[in-house]
Order: structure tokens, then sequence, then C-alpha cells
């Protein structure tokens, strides 16, 4: 008997929820008719036909094919399943090669090559009318625009819509000039948040202003009174492409709409705009940040990055919480640290404590001793899996012969289901362990000659790729106080204890017993 399953949609093109009822229902009585025995039913409400990636249930469907969950599929109609031909065939290709068939209730489809051509027009017609109505739907959306009524979406911080039309909102449009003026008069933009927050004005979902929310603000030109619709432009299959500004599609309909900013005070703005952006990328050099991934802000909890800043001629280059370069609200009181100076007392520590020739040797035998018992553990974990996996195969070949000799019912059915999920795990197991046990073998001299040999490439030639590959080693985590900074080693518990922030010269450092 084969275990199918049942996939229904419907999309938001005159179509309801009940339409979900009527496919399953037909679909139960294919199955009936063909007895099939139905496992599952997937369905998608209110989902697209031509964008199957945004379908999660038939994205679960074709995740359990993979497992080998069902054998066939029952689809209502061609256009239930999808209504894209590249989509059609890429997903019918991967059934095929899973094994997994696939049938319409109401379309009857052969194998025979009159069949195949019969599948191939329903699959075109099918996408013809996605096409079209694409096509009228936008041809509706472009006499608006032209218009300038508001086509759905949500406005701009400054706007409200009346029957269809964009009317100032005076609480808000007292933002947005306030953030041109701030601009214009030098403000950077986490400066610009501050001053919006402490006067209480919130964006449209109702937070906190941050720097991201600037940018949309500051470059919209509906503020100077211009309607703009088509501004990103999407080929079918591909991405939208935001910064096309120069689209054949693109309506521009000038003064069409209540200015809240003066064109000569909008266009300003994008020239200082402009003058900043290419001042920014004047100063864009390869930096390199050891501790990218392992530091963190004491005051807030925050991971801190690497960022560099050059006033006038000098280049500063620091770390920096990353939540108050983000949000001015709350400020983290975290100050910025010198990276340099930072990275030199981390690297310095690693040289001078835990790379000394003494202990050199005793974390080359704790890795030595710790690589074999890993691989006695492989090993023991391997025999173990080797023994469940023969266990699982018996009790899989039990049930097929039950349901052979036609005595299978639902619940064996689900303890077939769940004996091959387990065999397909333990399988995947076994394959993780074969490759995890391909690793070289390593021995006490070898560990050491290692790290004596990243200490020397440091001290001779302050060998930066050296460098990182100790901080990745040996460092777990760096958290930055405002007067102090704790450093944790990952090597037998090594750890550091806080030690004072300024100038980060007394290093203090707290080893355990033995090591």
């Amino acid at each position: 008997m084969k275990r199918a399953v049942i996939y229904a949609r419907y999309s938001s093109d005159k179509q309801r929820e009940e339409s979900i009822d009527a496919q399953v229902r037909a679909c139960k009585d294919y199955c009936l008719r063909h007895h099939y025995l139905i496992t599952k039913v997937y369905a998608d409400e209110a989902k697209s036909g031509r964008d199957i990636a945004k379908r999660d249930a038939y994205n679960q469907m074709m995740a359990d094919a993979v497992e080998g969950k069902f054998d066939i599929i029952i689809f209502h109609k061609i256009d239930r399943n999808s209504r894209n031909e590249f989509n059609y065939y890429t997903v019918q290709n991967t059934l095929t090669r899973l094994g997994v068939e696939y049938a319409y209730a109401q379309q009857p489809i052969d194998d025979s090559p009159e069949g195949k051509m019969t599948e191939a027009m329903l699959v075109a017609m099918a996408a013809y009318y996605s096409r079209n109505l694409g096509k009228e739907t936008k041809k509706g959306l472009n006499e608006n625009a032209y218009k300038a009524l508001f086509n759905g979406g949500r406005p701009p911080l400054g706007y409200k819509i009346v029957d269809q039309r964009y009317e100032i909102e005076p609480h808000e449009a007292e933002a947005v000039r306030l953030i041109y003026q701030l601009y214009l008069a030098g403000f950077g933009y986490n400066k610009i948040a501050h001053v919006l927050n402490s006067k209480g004005f919130k964006t449209r979902e109702g937070r906190d202003f941050g720097k991201n929310s600037m940018y949309e603000i500051l470059k919209n030109e509906k503020y100077m009174g211009n309607y703009t619709f088509n501004k990103t432009e999407r080929k079918e299959g591909l991405p939208r492409n935001m910064h096309n500004m120069n689209s054949k599609n693109l309506i521009r309909v000038e003064s069409a709409i209540p200015a809240i900013i003066s064109e000569a005070e909008f266009m300003a703005v994008q020239k200082r705009r402009e003058e900043n952006r290419k001042r920014q990328h004047s100063y864009k050099t390869t930096e390199r940040y050891l501790l990218s991934g392992k530091i963190f802000c004491g005051c807030c909890g925050s991971a801190m990055s690497g960022h560099r800043y050059t006033p006038r001629t000098k280049t500063y280059v620091y770390y920096s919480c990353n939540r108050k370069e983000r949000i001015a609200a709350g400020r983290c009181p975290q100050k910025q640290i010198s990276r340099d100076r930072l990275e030199n007392w981390v690297i310095g520590i690693i040289k001078n404590k835990i790379l000394a020739d003494d202990s050199i040797k005793k974390i080359a035998a704790d890795m030595a001793e710790n690589y074999k018992n890993r691989n006695t553990g492989i090993l023991k974990e391997k025999n173990a899996l080797t023994t469940a996996k023969t266990m699982a195969e018996r009790k899989l070949d039990n049930l097929y012969k039950l349901f052979e000799n036609g005595n299978g019912d639902e619940y064996d059915m689900q303890r077939l289901e769940n004996i091959k999920k387990e065999l397909n795990n333990i399988k995947s197991k076994l394959k993780n362990l074969d490759e995890v046990n391909n690793l070289p073998e390593l021995s006490e001299q070898n560990i050491e000659s290692t790290l004596k040999y990243f200490k020397n490439k440091i001290l001779e030639k302050d060998d930066m790729d050296a460098k990182k590959i100790l901080i990745d080693l040996f460092v777990e985590q760096v958290t930055i106080n405002i007067e102090e900074v704790f450093v944790t080693f990952g090597t037998k518990n090594v750890y550091m204890e806080m030690v004072p922030r300024t100038g980060i010269e007394p290093v203090r450092v707290s080893l355990p017993e033995g090591f």
C-alpha cells in the first residue's frame, strides 16, 4: 500500500480558506479510489503559486520527501502545485530522484507521450494565468501612481493616508524637519537619534530612534513633495534591485503630495550625504581585529567590534560597544578602547605566561592526552552505533514483512516511520565519526614544536597570522568594563583576574595549581 500525502493551497486572488477543504476532499476521494494510505495533509493558506520559497507547508513536505516519509503526493490540480515552469520542473526532477510520485485528483495525467504533453500545456497555462494576473494588477497600481494615490504598504514617517491620498501628520512631520535640520547642522546619525528620543519622538513602529532609522528618511524624496513608484525593480526569479533609480518602469510625479521639506533643503542634504560617503570611502583600508567575536561589553553584554576613525590626519583604531553604536536611547556608558594596546596586552600574556617553556610542555602533554582519549571515545561510540544500526535494520525488516503479508495498520506505519528516522540518524552519526576519525595523529612532540613555531613567529617577525591563530587557540573571551579588563583563557581553565584598564600595563595572572 502506497503512503500518500495531500498538498492543498489557496492564494489571495478571489479564493478563500474554504477552498482548502474542497481540495482536500477531492484528494481524499482520489486516494480512496486508488487504495492509498493517507499519512499527512500539508496546506498553505494565502500563499502565491509562483514563489515556493514562501510556502512553509510545501517546503516542509519537500523536506519530508527527502527523509522518505511518503511515496506519492496528491495535488488537486497543477496550479495548486506551482504556477512557475522553472519551479515546477525543478521540483519534479527532485521528486523523481527521490523516488516520490505525484498525481492530480482533478487532472488525471499518465506517463504516455500524450499525458506528458497535456501536463506541459497545463503547466504553461497555469504560469500564463499568474503572469497575466500580475500584469493586470501592476497596470492598476501604475494608474494609481500617476494620480499620486497610495499604493499600499506603510506610509513614511510624517504622513498619513486619507482616502488613498497623502496628508501630513503634524507631530511626525516635526520630527522629520528636525532630522533634516540637525543633519545639515553637522550632527551624526547617533546624535540626531539621541535628540529625537530626548524630545519624546518615536519611529512609525513606536520604537526609539536609532542610526538605521535615518537612512531612508534622509533620502526619501516624498518629503519634498515628489511621488515615486517602482523604485525597486525585480525580474522574475531574481531578487529586487533596491538601488536601480533609473529603472525604465520608475514613475515619478513631482510636486504631487504635500511637502514637509523644501526642495532646497532636501538637495542640500543629498549633497552632504554624498560628501560624507566619499569621505568614508577614502578612509577605508584593510584593518585586522584579532579579537573579533571574542570581545564583549561588560556594561550591557553586547559584542564589541572594531572601528577606524580619521578626523584629520591621525587615524584611531579601536573597539567599541555595538549597542552604543546602534542605539542612541539608553546609551551604554562603555568607552572605546585602543585596539593595538588591548591586542598587544593579550598577545603579551600568551607569549610570556602561557607559552613559557615549562607551560608549553604541560600544554602539549595535556593536548596529546586529550586527543588520545578522544580517539578512544570515538571508537567506543562507533561500536555502540554499529550495534544500534544492526538492531534498527532488523526491526525494519520485520515491519516490512508485516506489510507485505497485508497485516500492517496505521500504528505499524508510525512505528516504521520512527525506526527509519532512527536509522537515518544513526547512519548520519556514523558518517560524522568516520570523517572525524580521519584526522592525522598528534604526538606530544608535534604539538610542542608547533607551539614553539608560532611563538617564534611572533617574537621574530611580529606575524599577524600567527597572533590570530594563538588568540583563536587560547582566548575564550575578553570582557571590557568601565575601569577593568577581564580575559578568559581556555587552555586547562587558565584565567585572568580583572586588571586595571588604564594603560593595560599591570598584568596580574592567576593560573590553576600545577599548570
